[in-house]
């Protein structure tokens, strides 16, 4: 009688689709529209991310500086 060999159970692959808990979560949305793209768009989108977050910091910067300028309001105290 011929023998079948059985084959032991591999454990299954760690699953490589990201599902968030959170409906609008900006992490997995990236995650989740990223997952199966090339890595070199990747790169591209978070050097585009990393530039804009940039922008975004130099125009709240400059608006802080304006903010910070005295008033041409002057209180004068009267006696």
């Amino acid at each position: 009688m011929a023998q079948t060999k059985r084959r032991a159970k591999q454990p299954a692959a760690p699953e490589t689709d990201h599902v968030c808990p959170v409906g609008f979560c900006p992490v997995g949305m990236f995650l989740t529209a990223t997952g199966r793209a090339r890595p070199e768009a990747v790169e591209h989108l978070v050097a585009a991310g990393r530039e804009f977050m940039l922008a975004l910091s130099s125009v709240m910067s400059a608006r802080a500086e304006d903010l910070a300028r005295p008033s041409p309001i002057e209180k004068i105290d009267v006696e």
